[in-house]
């Protein structure tokens, strides 16, 4: 209510109203402010969202008009802010005040409020929002002043700024948990006199222990807050989760255990009170216990390889990105990805800032700009200087970003979201019906039969089996160095019907020499300028010839990399053209004696129009790749994407057999094209390539791999990435899916058989509501350490680490 008595307050904020001036109908403000947001709040229908919130503690506040104008200042915005590029910009914010669901969908829809924010993503565990805005609609004063008047006043400590915060997300838990103890410790002693004494106690002696458990028997109710609070805004929000018969469970045995000692009924049930609630919070931290020591999340990240060039002097090398130092020289060719923020020391830089901002526009930057972690370099080489340390879990966000979320809800979440709807109806069917059954027996069995129902049916063991589950796969396939980017891939996987291979860089290989050069002898210019052109190029063919020409390189201009076809770049006035025989044929020049059925591959040069020669590239194939592809044929069907000729179709056919389909001369649209075709058809398809003329249809895939050989290519369009040296166990990575997806199966079998047996003595009144809360902890505990070690087994059964 705004009004009490005499006494008004503001429906928004809650303070005093110093009049009734400013109000809307009957709601009451204190000020334009409140009244102003209120209605903002419901403009956009976040009004009852508010109202959930505010509810679950949540409180509006106020601000001085003044208290922000720091983050008016550059500097300190420039501290505060992740990164402001060509006028986006995206802070992270630590919330404290965030709490349940309804906080979480607030945040998450800010853009209601302010249309200058872009996306607002709530990290629930670490109470972060991230927001990404565009400075000319909004800034990080208005952002963190509209916060502030919601409730949400974010933590801005300026000394801070630069230091990782540290929340101890248990500190209410084990208070909770220490009160519960102490509460339950007291009743069993004082109960002891009443059990020795086999109930002959004295009745002022008993009156007076049952009176002290009654005083004991409220605090462990605010113990017990949370699964009040969880079920009253799942009610509120309409959704009955599984705290709702928890509490009532709880709740019963409370009121219960106050009428009886008032009234002189009995002692009541508080020592089965206390019990019940210490265990269920010693099930919850034994549960996050755990949960922490089986932790995969942390640890198949660090598993993640990328490497980048480092620049010594002359020397280029090759250097895992964990190694990377402040003040690392760098080489970012085209197409590569900044692994830190940065200053450009070098070079054009044309930034394509896509996976960081979602605007595709490239950003031109000069020699000493800034470059933010993620751009992506487009043309010549750069060289950049490191400003800041390399974090790895950005570029894993990266991985994970929007932009390349292809999956609904996985089959298995979808099965478990449906029973859950059902199962807590179940539950009170069941409840109810043994309460009526024993109602008119006996009193005090039908409370306790009707409290242990509801205890035992927590289905925490069903929650907790596929992520544990699928992140035990996860990280084991990490060990393998095959790195998956999220648990649905592991299902994914386990029902792929069609494996799509591509040809060059995936079956095969270059062959370890070097390629042959046929043509007119260059001279050392013309193999300066060879090597100039190739140094800016990823490609493996670019880095083998850049590797076998000692001369020193020059500036290129103009650069440009068409995927499938070549590169071409002016250089020192001089226009140079790499690539395919079409593509370096382009102004209409006839090459001579080219036979384009020729069992290997060439790469043409010319300059100024005039083709020079080719070099032949002599490939093979991958070693043992005639078992992976046999093996997966078993049960899959197997086809064969090639953008080159058709001339070594024999050749395959001879190793892997003439049952698998074979297409060549495929640009990479045409593969792209062939995807979503088989897609359209039903078919469930995973494709494998190098990541380079694939990322198209690697992406286009119901699951992506992308090959490599080493680890500088960074391909966020990709489900994971597969280390070239560990193809020989693609077929028992499948297997360990299916194997995975088994084991959540079973896992709910056993849950379903568990609470089968616990609702058969939980009706009969044989099982009391305190040993219900101790086995429903361990059972969450059991089906946990079950599923990681039935994936274990099958990991080590595969012969995997």
């Amino acid at each position: 209510m705004s009004k009490n008595n005499d006494i008004m307050y503001c429906y928004h904020c809650g303070d005093d109203c110093p009049d009734n001036s400013i109000n809307i109908e009957d709601k009451f403000f204190c000020c334009n402010g409140c009244k102003t947001v209120h209605q903002l709040l419901n403009d956009v229908e976040l009004g009852s969202t508010f109202e959930e919130a505010r509810q679950a503690g949540i409180k509006a506040q106020k601000f001085k008009e003044k208290e922000f104008e720091f983050l008016d200042d550059k500097k300190i915005i420039n501290k505060i802010l992740n990164f402001s590029i060509a006028g986006r910009a995206k802070v992270t914010l630590y919330l404290p005040q965030i709490y349940c669901s309804a906080c979480l969908y607030l945040v998450e829809n800010l853009n209601k409020l302010d249309h200058g924010i872009i996306e607002s993503k709530v990290n629930f565990l670490k109470k972060e929002a991230t927001i990404l805005f565009d400075e000319n609609l909004t800034s990080l004063r208005k952002i963190v002043e509209l916060l502030t008047a919601i409730g949400y006043r974010p933590q801005l400590n300026y000394s801070d700024i630069e230091k990782s915060k540290k929340v101890n997300y248990n500190k209410n838990l084990y208070l909770k948990i220490g009160i519960a103890g102490f509460s339950f410790g007291n009743v069993m002693l004082m109960a002891l006199p009443e059990y020795l004494s086999r109930g002959n106690l004295e009745p002022d002696i008993k009156a007076f222990m049952g009176y002290l458990s009654m005083l004991l028997a409220f605090p462990v109710m605010y113990a017990a807050s949370d699964y009040f609070k969880s079920a009253f805004m799942s009610l509120k929000l309409k959704h009955v989760n599984i705290d709702v018969p928890l509490s009532l469970g709880i709740l019963v045995l409370f009121i219960r255990s106050i009428v009886d000692i008032w009234f002189g009924i009995s002692s009541g049930f508080v020592d089965s009170l206390t019990g019940l609630v210490f265990f269920l919070l010693l099930g919850k931290i034994f549960q996050q216990k755990t949960y922490h020591q089986l932790s995969f999340s942390r640890d198949y990240k660090s598993y993640f390889p990328l490497s980048v060039i480092r620049l010594k002097g002359e020397k280029e090398e090759y250097t895992a990105l964990s190694e990377l130092n402040v003040g690392d020289r760098l080489l970012i060719r085209n197409n590569e990805i900044i692994p830190a923020d940065s200053i450009l020391l070098s070079g054009k830089g044309m930034i394509d800032y896509s996976f960081v901002t979602g605007e595709s526009k490239a950003v031109e930057i000069n020699s000493g700009d800034k470059i933010f972690a993620g751009g992506k370099q487009l043309g010549n080489s750069i060289s950049i200087e490191t400003i800041k340390p390399f974090n790895q879990s950005y570029l894993t966000e990266l991985w994970n970003s929007d932009t390349f979320k292809k999956f609904d809800d996985s089959y298995i979440s979808n099965i478990s979201n449906t029973a859950a709807k059902y199962f807590t109806l179940v539950i009170f069917i069941v409840a109810f019906a043994t309460l009526a059954y024993w109602l008119p027996r006996d009193f005090s069995t039908s409370i306790d039969a009707f409290t242990t129902v509801l205890i035992i049916a927590c289905p925490c063991a069903i929650a907790l089996s596929m992520p544990f589950t699928y992140g035990t796969a996860m990280r084991i396939m990490g060990k393998n160095k095959f790195y998956v980017k999220n648990d649905k891939i592991v299902e994914y996987l386990s029902t792929i019907k069609t494996v799509v291979f591509d040809k060059t860089g995936t079956i095969t290989e270059l062959n370890s020499n070097l390629p042959e050069y046929i043509g007119k002898e260059l001279s050392s210019k013309e193999l300066i300028m060879l090597k100039s052109i190739t140094r800016n190029s990823t490609h493996p063919i670019s880095r083998m010839i850049f590797d076998s020409i000692e001369q020193n390189i020059i500036e290129i201009k103009d650069f440009e990399e068409i995927t499938g076809k070549g590169i071409e770049a002016i250089i020192d006035g001089n226009k140079v053209k790499f690539g395919s025989a079409k593509f370096v044929d382009t102004m209409g020049f006839e090459i001579k004696n080219q036979n384009l059925f020729s069992p290997e591959s060439r790469v043409y040069l010319s300059i100024n129009d005039e083709i020079k020669g080719y070099f032949v590239l002599k490939s093979k194939l991958r070693q043992n790749i005639d078992k992976i592809i046999n093996d997966i044929k078993k049960d899959h069907k197997v086809i064969i994407l090639s953008g080159d000729n058709d001339s070594e179709r024999n050749t395959l056919i001879e190793v892997f057999g003439n049952d698998i389909e074979m297409n060549f001369n495929q640009l990479p649209k045409d593969k792209l094209d062939y995807i979503k075709n088989l897609q359209s058809k039903g078919e469930k398809v995973m494709m494998i390539g190098d990541g380079l003329n694939d990322a198209g249809a690697l992406k286009q895939s119901d699951v992506g791999i992308a090959v490599t050989d080493n680890t500088a290519n960074f391909t966020p369009g990709s489900d994971a990435i597969l280390i070239a040296d560990k193809m020989i166990l693609l077929e028992k990575f499948i297997k360990l899916s299916k194997k995975s997806v088994n084991t959540i199966y079973w896992s709910y079998v056993i849950s379903v058989i568990y609470h089968t047996i616990g609702f058969f003595f939980a009706t009969q009144g044989l099982l009391s509501p305190l040993i219900a809360a101790i086995l429903m902890p361990v059972s969450s505990v059991s089906v946990i350490l079950l599923t990681v070690t039935k994936v274990t087994f099958h990991s080590h059964k595969l012969k995997m680490k």
